[in-house]
């Protein structure tokens, strides 16, 4: 922490703030002084210690007096006010604190507002170095290197105060001290936190237990352990996580590629990634075998993080089409600690990249859904231009050939250009022909325009020029090079024709509908309708009546797709029917709950819309009658018994089994019925209206942290109604316990499901342990039965089986007839494993439960410790390990 608390800096500050006091009133203040020092000392203690766990900061805000940190594993932590200010004033009880944060375009804000220098510009959090410049050839000068791309950034210093940072000539960050404060904010008597997310710390000032321009540095990032990638995409050739390109390729050469991210895992969650030389580990490798290298495959283009993740974006730089069928290309990331020099590296992911090789210019504003067809590829010669034009222009304005032109990228998937797939580097170059002639076959058509860069004018000519058709040279570069040529035909116009009407939306706004209280379709169970007052207004707005509207607009059809609605929900148009009213309604909206989606889209507004498409546009708009409307299901699921929840947890329900009869015996079962798990055993719950089915479900795979985790070892039986669905194991218990996720789904009429999680312990009900036990040192082998030492004990700590036999009462409780139900396997190790060793093969255990201790006659001085361990078989409920003491006495305590 940059801080240091001092009993002397305490006291020289009651004197100051009140001159002589009495001894008690002394000690009172030094007391509640050192009070709170330990309090906000306690506090970053236990928020540094939950950090170095790796925990990470999921939310700074203000409170009531001060301010509190959460932490992702729910933990908070409130740092206060000082109930006593500076030098004895008034303190700031009742005040919420102030928070410095950055916000999602990258500057630094107090309280949500953003920071502004002298000049009113915000204080960006965190600047990017320059390019370093190629060096030039002998005699010649080199290549200047590129600029920082944002000049400078700010830093809250441990100081109190901003720095300003920027990178020199050298590429090393300059700092330097600005006169503005972030310790004193607008609330001046209030803590203030700072949350620097982009270099890991937390910051805090002007906190109880804290004195005048002391400032607390927590560090929110602990050491990288390891990294693995995340598998958002999986191979199915190879089951590794996959990263795929679209390279842009020119004479074999790699002139730019799509992004790709890669996400890996970081542990701790809250590693630092700052601090690291971060590098791509490229290889070829030969299926179920090891390649070389592939030099120079991928580059890194950005780094940044996400929640306990690093997300890595790639570049192509190679391609890999040269591959032979065996053979793939992998990648690793492989980071380098700039502090230290430590090395970590993940695991492999492959690559895949398809190159593009064939391009087209395309008008977007001509073929607006890319339907790819002759028309489209466009001639490279002027004498096959052909009598369509790309675009008009008024002779009084000017046009951007940009935003005629498109690349399309034939080698993609349909419908693909490289603005589609954001390609970087790419730019247009436009040139005019000196010649190109009209219709007249004689006037020369380049005469009447001036090209400035990709602005196109008419020139002196002015309306001479009206009706001329000049046409333009496009070049598609990418990173520099012509990947596509093309030509461009204007149209010189006198004025430009008139726009379509923008479409008319009447809205009928529904609200939130419950689906509980929704009725199948009938006349009288209308979600909500259009009221003919509306289209009334309509009709006045536009001087249209009943009959012209006919007249003028086309009936909605499906077929025509001009009405659209999700499943379950029907429109009906009583607009269109006759002209005129023939319902009290001109158009309604219906809901079916029992085809209707619900849980996807739960509390999310949706539409749907009967479309009037206008017979003319320029005079008429389209009308496009909008229902919202939004599906609400708030039911409620049935409360888990407290009766069984694990202590300290809120949804984990414990089972340890029960007897049932099977083929007329009793047996124990590590079973239990789903709906002992709720509250009353489900004898009260009342399912929702369009609900129809309570059901449990074990999920396949589960988990965050791991998404192919698969549950094993139990199954749900009994059909699919809770009420008699039993959950159960198929296996044995190998450890103390085991938690297994189930999913309790509540149908819908719809056939979806609102589903709730809770978990289900199976816990072993037997407790094994082995007593004691001592061997004597005497002329003639000694032993001792481990069958008698073991004893079992129930769920009640009743024993159920001790000295080599049942104990039949408990027994019975838990269906147990015979002894060997408990099947046992017994070793043992020593102690000190060089000293045993030095006995040969003396202590051994014969008949799987006789240990055996048998010297040859040398008197042995010390006692010798051993572990006897016993693996019990508990019939098919559980395998449980224990451990005992064996005791081999020396030859003196063997006299006893």
């Amino acid at each position: 922490m940059k801080k240091k608390f001092y009993g002397a800096l305490l006291v020289g500050s009651l004197f100051l703030a009140g001159g002589m006091v009495s001894c008690s009133d002394y000690d009172d203040d030094i007391n509640n002084l050192n009070e709170r020092v330990d309090a906000l000392e306690k506090t970053v203690a236990e928020l540094q210690k939950a950090i170095e766990a790796g925990a990470v900061i999921t939310n700074v805000e203000s409170t009531e007096n001060g301010v509190k940190v959460t932490l992702s594993d729910g933990k908070t932590f409130e740092v206060k006010n000082g109930k006593d200010g500076i030098n004895g004033a008034d303190g700031a009880d009742g005040k919420p604190g102030s928070v410095v944060t950055i916000d999602e375009e990258g500057y630094w804000c107090i309280d949500g507002n953003r920071v502004l220098d002298k000049d009113g510009k915000p204080y960006k959090a965190q600047g990017e170095k320059g390019e370093t410049g190629e060096p030039g050839q002998p005699g010649e000068p080199g290549q200047p290197g590129e600029d920082g791309k944002d000049g400078c950034w700010y830093m809250p210093n441990e100081d109190g105060y901003w720095h300003k940072q920027y990178y020199n000539e050298e590429g090393t960050v300059v700092d330097e001290k600005t006169e503005n404060s972030w310790t004193d904010t607008i609330k001046k008597d209030v803590v203030t936190v700072v949350y620097d997310s982009k270099n890991g710390r937390l910051l805090i000032s002007n906190a109880e237990g804290l004195q005048e321009g002391e400032v607390v540095v927590i560090e929110t990032w602990g050491e990288l352990k390891s990294l693995a990638v995340i598998p958002y995409a999986i191979d199915k050739e190879t089951s590794m996580p996959v990263v795929s390109f679209y390279n842009i390729v020119k004479d074999g050469e790699v002139l730019e590629s799509t992004d790709a991210t890669a996400h890996f895992r970081l542990n701790p969650n809250n590693a630092n990634i700052k601090d690291w030389e971060w590098s791509i580990i490229d290889r070829k490798a030969v299926v179920r075998a090891e390649g070389d290298n592939v030099n120079d495959l991928l580059a890194i283009n950005e780094i940044s993080r996400g929640d306990g993740e690093m997300i890595v974006s790639l570049k192509s730089k190679k391609s890999i089409s040269d591959l032979n069928a065996d053979e793939i290309a992998i990648f690793a990331l492989n980071g380098t600690n700039t502090a230290n020099g430590n090395n970590i590296a993940s695991d492999y992911a492959k690559v895949t990249s398809k190159d593009l090789k064939n391009f087209a210019i395309i008008n977007p504003t001509e073929a607006p859904e890319f339907i790819f067809n002759a028309a489209n590829e466009y001639p490279t010669t002027i004498e096959e231009i052909d009598a369509t034009t790309d675009a008009d222009l008024v002779y009084t304005e000017s046009i951007d050939l940009n935003t005629l032109v498109w690349t399309w990228a034939k080698d993609a998937l349909p419908n693909t250009t490289l603005e589609n797939l954001n390609i970087d580097g790419l730019t247009y170059e436009f040139s005019k022909p000196e010649k190109y002639l009209g219709s007249d076959k004689i006037t020369n058509q380049q005469e009447f325009v001036n090209l400035d860069g990709s602005i196109v004018t008419v020139n002196d000519y002015t309306t001479a020029a009206i009706g001329r058709t000049p046409i333009f040279l496009a070049k598609a570069l990418v990173n520099g090079t012509v990947v596509a040529t093309g030509y461009i035909k204007l149209d010189i116009v006198e004025s430009a024709p008139a726009e379509d009407k923008e479409d008319e939306v009447l809205p009928v706004a529904c609200g939130t509908v419950n689906y509980q209280k929704l009725d199948a379709i009938s006349a009288n169970t209308e979600v909500n309708a259009l009221a003919w007052q509306v289209v009334n207004q309509f009709y006045s707005k536009y001087g249209l009546t009943a009959e012209t509207f006919h007249d003028n607009y086309f009936e909605p059809s499906e077929e025509e797709g001009d009405i659209k609605a999700e499943t379950g929900v029907v429109l009906t148009n009583y607009w269109w029917e006759t002209g005129s009213a023939t319902s009290s309604d001109a158009a309604t909206i219906d809901i079916d709950p029992a085809t209707v989606k619900v849980v996807d889209l739960l509390g999310k507004e949706r539409e749907a819309t009967i479309t009037f498409r206008s017979q003319n546009k320029k005079v008429y708009p389209n009308v496009v009658v909008k229902f919202t409307y939004t599906i609400a299901d708030d039911i409620t699921f049935p409360t888990l018994n407290k009766d069984y929840l694990v202590a300290g947890e809120k949804d984990m329900v414990e089972v340890k089994g029960r007897v049932e009869t099977v083929n007329g015996n009793k047996e124990w079962k590590m079973v239990s019925g789903i709906k002992e798990h709720f509250t009353e055993y489900l004898a009260n719950y009342t399912l929702a209206a369009n609900h129809t089915n309570m059901y449990a479900e074990l999920p396949v795979r589960v988990a965050d942290e791991d998404p192919f985790l698969v549950q094993h070892g139990a199954e749900i039986v009994g059909g699919n109604n809770a009420y008699v669905q039993d959950i159960q194991l198929t296996e044995p218990l190998t450890t103390a316990y085991h938690d297994y996720v189930v999913y309790f789904h509540i149908a819908l009429a719809n056939g979806e499901q609102q589903t709730m999680e809770y978990k289900v312990r199976f816990s072993t009900p037997f407790e094994v342990s082995i007593n004691a036990v001592e061997l004597k040192t005497l002329a003639s082998p000694t032993t001792a039965d481990l069958a008698k030492a073991v004893v079992i004990k129930g769920v009640a700590n009743e024993v159920i089986y001790e000295k080599g036999a049942l104990v039949a009462k408990n027994a019975e409780a838990y269906a147990i007839t015979n002894a060997n139900y408990f099947s046992m396997v017994y070793d043992w190790s020593g102690s000190d494993t060089d000293s045993w060793e030095s006995f040969g093969n003396r202590l051994k255990i014969t008949d799987n439960r006789t240990i055996t201790w048998d010297n040859e006659g040398a008197l042995l001085q010390n006692n010798k410790i051993a572990t006897s361990e016993a693996t019990v078989t508990a019939g098919t409920i559980a395998v449980i390990k224990a451990t005992g003491k064996i005791t081999v006495l020396s030859s003196e305590n063997s006299k006893n």
